[in-house]
């Protein structure tokens, strides 16, 4: 089953009660599963996807290429109504991105960035690490400011605390309702077991569209003259 809730849908009532993710549980089987599937294509497993792969390169076209959607609609989704969740994920994973900047500054820094030489013929003749003696001041005013940073220019306030991703990825989903089986009958909580059983745990799409669909309506019985003419035909 998945554990990664979709964004709000944008017709989202006003005085629809959130749960303390920001999510709907109406729209939600108690497993959960979403009721009803995404037309953007952005579904749950596609959200946490993107964001772990956001987090990992820092680019939003590449993480998009690797769930196999395109860069607009992922800033889209952002925008949406009711995407707070996916929006401070997408934050998170971009500060988790940046840390990989702060790892290339120490490299070059401290170890140095390959450079080719050449000689007067302009010949490649070999290579050699340069240390950039500027980026390592900005470092040790960085991290060292009570001894490296002019008095004047020292941070006051703590810079404020990232988001984790792990945590981020947990409010894209809704929060469990203490009891989820109390939310279904008892004939559907048995189907939707032995369904969810024979399936590895996880209730198909055509399952929760079967279950959303309305009960067909019986034909009204013919009229007693239908009949009679029905006989004589």
């Amino acid at each position: 089953m998945s554990h990664i809730a979709p964004i709000s849908s944008p017709d989202l009532a006003a005085d629809t009660a959130l749960d303390a993710h920001g999510h709907d549980p109406a729209a939600y089987h108690w497993v959960p599963v979403l009721k009803k599937r995404r037309k953007d294509g952005w579904s749950p497993d596609k959200q946490r996807a993107f964001i772990e792969a956001l987090a990992d390169c820092g680019s939003v076209a590449t993480a998009a290429q690797q769930v196999g959607m395109s860069e607009s609609s992922a800033y889209r989704l952002r925008r949406s109504p009711g995407a707070a969740a996916f929006d401070r994920a997408w934050s998170a994973a971009i500060d988790a991105a940046s840390k990989k900047l702060l790892d290339a500054a120490f490299e070059r820094a401290l170890v140095g960035s390959d450079e080719p030489v050449f000689d007067r013929d302009g010949r490649r003749v070999g290579r050699r690490l340069r240390q950039s003696d500027r980026l390592l001041m900005f470092l040790l005013r960085a991290y060292g400011p009570d001894c490296f940073r002019d008095a004047a220019a020292r941070r006051s306030d703590p810079a404020p605390t990232a988001v984790p991703v792990a945590e981020a990825l947990v409010h894209l989903h809704p929060e469990p309702p203490a009891a989820p089986e109390a939310l279904m009958a008892p004939d559907d909580l048995a189907v939707s077991l032995e369904v969810a059983d024979l399936c590895d745990g996880e209730l198909p799409p055509w399952y929760c569209e079967t279950r959303n669909e309305p009960a067909p309506v019986p034909a009204p019985p013919p009229a007693p003259w239908d009949c009679d003419e029905a006989e004589l035909s």
